[in-house]
């Protein structure tokens, strides 16, 4: 990477973000960086998280774990909502991001199913 991008992005995440400084016991760094791992997150994010869910805010799935690898919108979600996922995934040993596109298809599925069924049955008590 060039000075000139280095300068750029620098420049960027100064206006974008605002930076914390924390500090935890030796080996600490790499427990959590395990754990951010197994939920499919950045060190970062999961940190970020962690402090949004503290906080009872709502947590967004950003383009880089969000649902749908072709998507660049956010998708909010209740962060017990979030965290039921996240164990689900873990249970199933998938990442986060593709335990919930499968539970968003099968739902669909499920859906069109109901519609047929649905469907039939008004024909039915005509």
């Amino acid at each position: 990477m060039g000075k000139t991008s280095s300068v750029a992005k620098d420049r960027y995440n100064s206006k974008a973000y605002d930076e914390i400084k924390i500090r935890v016991r030796k080996g600490q760094k790499e427990v959590i960086q395990s754990h951010a791992k197994n939920y499919g997150e950045s060190l970062n994010r999961f940190i970020d998280r962690a402090i949004c869910e503290r906080m009872g805010e709502r947590v967004q799935l950003s383009e880089d774990s969000s649902v749908s690898p072709q998507s660049s919108s956010m998708v909010s979600l209740p962060t017990n909502t979030l965290k039921t996922a996240q164990e689900a995934a873990e249970a199933q040993g998938e990442e986060t991001a593709q335990f919930i596109e499968r539970a968003i298809s099968m739902q669909i599925e499920r859906d069109k199913v109901q519609r047929i069924i649905n469907k039939q049955s008004k024909k039915g008590g005509e």
